[in-house]
């Protein structure tokens, strides 16, 4: 039974959609013989999650969805345990939905799961000098892909979906612009440094020597030609990238983590850093950045205080 401190209640509409594949789930749990106990904590787990996201339907969510649900959870009450099965009830849905080829996504693919008496698990994100350290040594990967995309994902601090989405029409390098969805039917516009202008450039006189069409950005290479690389071949090149400084668990939203907790050791405004992540509040980014306790006794001892 749950403590009254682990029981929240999520006000919001039900999308007809995610309601309508929960039903066809509940009747595959139901063949599969599972217990009235396991589909009732599934019903209050998937019913909670819908509220949370209103409109937004099953196939359009996020890892960051998941990431803020799960931050929203635990802010409001719900303990290690409580978190982990909400985890497991979504990720048990979204299995079902790819089986059922309802979606290919699946949000909680490379989420970091709460682990029991730890809380949420806090994202990685890179000091600057592994920054430094892995753009020196990334060049020894042989891949001007991965590159491209470590330089520009640090540099627009975007979302790993819009940066795979990126077509070359969608880019003006004399403004250093790129028009993107970045989050549902969200249009938005990343700017980027001088140095990713250089890499996309490089890249795609790459593709040009290489006789390679494409009109992605990043693909990878099949039997059939070139074609998107997808958020599983994403999240490969950034693995190999993180390996090299000795990272191997490195993610996409890692990086972006990384640009927003350097732009604060900068002394960048949490306003302005919230508008590079495309975020609606900054209490989103707060979650973001972690809190520097040196920076925060220098200014005390300064203020003498």
């Amino acid at each position: 039974m749950l403590k009254k401190s682990d029981r929240i209640i999520i006000e919001g509409k039900y999308n007809f959609d995610n309601l309508r594949a929960y039903q066809q789930y509940l009747e595959y749990n139901k063949l599969k013989g599972l217990s009235k106990n396991t589909l009732n904590s599934y019903q209050s787990d998937l019913f909670s999650w819908f509220r949370y996201l209103g409109d937004k339907t099953y196939d359009k969510v996020t890892e960051e969805d998941i990431e803020e649900f799960i931050s929203y959870c635990k802010t409001h009450g719900n303990n290690e345990d409580r978190l982990k099965r909400r985890c497991s009830s979504i990720s048990s849905f979204y299995n079902f939905l790819r089986r059922k080829r309802m979606t290919s996504n699946h949000p909680l693919e490379f989420f970091e799961r709460p682990v029991k008496k730890l809380g949420v698990q806090e994202k990685y994100f890179l000091k600057e000098e592994q920054v430094n350290k892995m753009k020196s040594k990334i060049k020894t990967l042989n891949d001007l892909r991965i590159e491209t995309y470590i330089i520009l994902s640090l540099s627009t601090a975007a979302r790993k979906n819009a940066l795979l989405n990126i077509k070359w029409t969608d880019i003006d390098f004399d403004e250093r612009e790129i028009d993107v969805i970045e989050k549902g039917p969200k249009e938005v516009t990343l700017t980027f440094s001088n140095e990713a202008k250089e890499k996309l450039l490089e890249l795609r006189n790459y593709y040009k020597i290489k006789k390679i069409q494409s009109e992605y950005v990043f693909i990878i290479y099949s039997s059939d030609g070139p074609r998107k690389a997808g958020p599983h071949a994403i999240c490969g090149w950034v693995k190999k990238a993180g390996g090299l400084i000795d990272v191997p668990k490195l993610t996409p939203h890692s990086l972006r983590r990384t640009t927003a907790n350097l732009l604060k050791e900068k002394g960048v405004p949490l306003e302005i850093i919230s508008l590079i992540l495309n975020h609606t509040d900054t209490k989103v980014t707060q979650k973001y950045i972690k809190n520097n306790l040196k920076n925060i006794k220098n200014i005390k001892d300064n203020l003498n205080i």
